[in-house]
């Protein structure tokens, strides 16, 4: 309950308020007023600057996760949220990822009827019948470019 992360992000603004209140409380006059202001900015400042904190660290985590991706592509061709069961077992013996948690396989939906919510670009779809859902800039080692992109390819 009593935690240095606790205290910090709960209890030092809480105690910050209850000091501003308590000062409004024993002195309703002016400096009453503006030591209530006081406190509640400082107790909001203590709020703001830990929530800017853990937003921070957010991004580191969002960052080692792309790392970690990045170095499953280089290991083994192809993007872990792309992959094969094979190679995720390849890989969670290897301890390259975290153990996966056993159970029924997933529904993969069939492929939609010829014609059904497609524009006929091929976008997005093999046609070989796969029914995973395609990475949207799969195509971009085969073409250079990423789709939608209106920059050239690089050389």
């Amino acid at each position: 309950m009593f935690t240095p992360v606790k205290i910090v992000r709960f209890w030092l603004p809480f105690l910050i308020f209850v000091v501003g209140a308590a000062m409004l409380l024993i002195s309703p006059d002016i400096v009453g007023v503006e030591g209530f202001a006081l406190m509640l900015g400082g107790g909001l400042g203590v709020v703001v600057s830990n929530r800017i904190h853990r937003m921070g660290l957010q991004g580191e985590k969002d960052r080692d996760d792309e790392m970690d991706a990045r170095a499953f592509l280089d290991k083994y061709g192809v993007w872990p949220d792309e992959a094969s069961d094979e190679i995720l077992d390849r890989a969670e013996r290897a301890g390259d990822i975290a153990p996966r948690p056993a159970g029924p396989a997933e529904d993969v939906p069939a492929d939609p009827a010829p014609g059904a919510g497609t524009t006929g670009t091929g976008a997005g779809t093999t046609g070989s019948g796969d029914a995973h859902e395609r990475h949207p800039h799969a195509d971009a080692r085969r073409t250079g470019r990423r789709s939608g992109s209106s920059r050239p390819p690089r050389r």
